[in-house]
């Protein structure tokens, strides 16, 4: 938590938004803007997250039931808490790969940079800091992610854009290939305007969900989307979704890439740290498959990727070749069948199987 300034200028609600807008754009964050805590603290979209969690939707998400208390009411944990500054940056989009055996073509795009934990973590210390100096706010708490809040409401009350059927934050011009932060403040500047739900009678993003996980606009259901299990839960994908899984070794983009306003034209220059080559782009799919820990201490530091372990890329990675989307994997597949491992080896003996069947076979 950042320390209270000493002496700080005097603002009025419209130059304390102005500076805290100006603020963000300089530490790293183009997309901002504010949201106050309506009177009782009750967290925007809170009734809808009550809703999805007692229908039991967050599946082995056992932390959001949890954190429920404080992710419907921030005052829970920050009682002096007035606003909301919500932020976004956005992260390099790569053309689709026509290589199917490179590891990257089966990434989730905002896994390719650096960690954006450890990105914006850095940065917001400082805008804290800042906005303090600045007399925007005197108390400020960040979070990226990790914390208890509902970051993507938060973002649409405050202007940034709106939740769409695929649950993404959307920007209206620049689309959803986005990352958010938010720095919960004292101080009531003047708020930013909720942007309008622009998705319309458009249904992509329900229709190309390979495992059905958006069963209506803008409701997911955790226990059927395939990053909660490559990503969440360290690969431990359903054996019933493993076909429905595809290509992908980590996340899934398709409710993304399939949405209007992720166009190609749209698409917004990229922050360049979050953009900067890794050392594990060069590795092959194959690589993936019988990666050692020491391999992966080396080539995934600071990586996204590392929140699903060493396995859980194994299996994802194994799981991505037995659907058939990659060549070049069969005596990577034979060596994992004498893994230490019960769950690679049992992985490995159904991609094999999946290879040796017609392309695409369940």
């Amino acid at each position: 938590m950042a320390r209270p300034a000493t002496s700080t200028p005097v603002l009025s609600p419209a130059q304390q938004h102005a500076a805290a807008r100006k603020l963000a754009a300089e530490h790293g964050f183009p997309l901002s803007g504010i949201a106050l805590i309506p009177d009782g603290g009750r967290t925007p979209r809170a009734a809808a997250l009550a809703r999805w969690l007692e229908k039991g939707l967050h599946g082995p998400l056992g932390y959001m039931r949890k954190t429920q208390a404080a992710r419907e009411q921030l005052r829970t944990r920050f009682p002096w808490a007035n606003s909301v500054l919500a932020l976004g940056a956005f992260y390099a989009r790569p053309a689709a790969s026509q290589d199917k055996g490179r590891l990257s073509a089966h990434v989730a795009r905002y896994a390719h940079g650096r960690d954006y934990h450890l990105v914006f973590e850095r940065r917001l210390k400082k805008l804290a800091r800042a906005l303090q100096a600045a007399g925007v706010c005197s108390r400020a708490h960040w979070y990226v992610d990790t914390g208890p809040v509902l970051e993507r409401a938060w973002a649409e009350a405050a202007g940034l854009g709106w939740i769409g059927k695929n649950t993404c934050l959307i920007h209206p011009r620049h689309g959803s290939f986005l990352l958010l932060a938010e720095i919960v403040m004292d101080s009531m500047p003047e708020a930013g305007r909720p942007e309008p739900d622009h998705c319309g009678s458009c249904t992509r993003c329900l229709d190309a969900c390979p495992t059905h996980a958006l069963a209506e606009g803008g409701v997911l259901d955790a226990r059927r989307c395939l990053a909660t299990w490559n990503i969440e839960c360290g690969g431990q994908t359903p054996k019933e979704l493993w076909a429905a899984q595809g290509a992908w070794v980590f996340g899934c983009d398709i409710c993304q890439e399939v949405c209007p306003y992720n166009a190609p034209p749209k698409a917004p220059a990229p922050d360049e740290e979050l953009a900067a080559p890794r050392p594990w782009q060069d590795l092959t799919l194959a690589d993936g498959i019988v990666l050692t820990a020491a391999q992966f201490g080396r080539a995934f530091s600071a990586s996204p990727l590392r929140r699903g372990g060493l396995k859980g890329l194994r299996l994802g990675a194994i799981t991505a070749a037995g659907n058939g989307q990659a060549p070049g994997c069969e005596a990577a597949l034979q060596e994992c069948l004498g893994d230490s491992d019960a769950e690679i080896r049992a992985r490995a003996e159904w991609a094999l199987a999946k290879l040796a069947g017609p392309l695409g076979e369940p």
